[in-house]
């Protein structure tokens, strides 16, 4: 998938026509992924900037406050789906995708 093209809309027309659909989903159509915000990102350079969380459908990007400085992203694992509607926003390219923990350590 190539999120730098757009997000995943979940439509499930992939998983309709891949033979392999029972191996990469589970029921609930998830992403064996998450996304992260890596280093590059603007507010860690001091630039106000929340064009992924404005895009986020399941507002699993939040911003915390911080004194000083514009406020810094963070990432709920659990509510975000892996669609990557925050992954083509990004003016800076800050924001990838990462596996999930517990399918990691399984």
């Amino acid at each position: 998938m190539d999120f730098s093209r757009g997000e995943c809309t979940l439509c499930g027309e992939c998983r309709a026509a891949c033979p392999h659909s029972g191996d990469l989903f589970d029921a609930a159509f998830a992403f064996p992924h998450h996304a992260q915000i890596e280093a590059g990102c603007l507010t860690h350079r001091g630039v106000d900037c929340q064009a992924c969380r404005d895009y986020c459908p399941t507002t699993a990007i939040r911003f915390r406050p911080r004194i000083g400085g514009p406020f810094q992203p963070e990432i709920d694992v659990d509510a975000c789906n892996g669609c990557g509607a925050c992954i083509a926003v990004c003016p800076v390219g800050a924001v990838s995708v990462t596996a999930r923990q517990e399918l990691v350590d399984a």
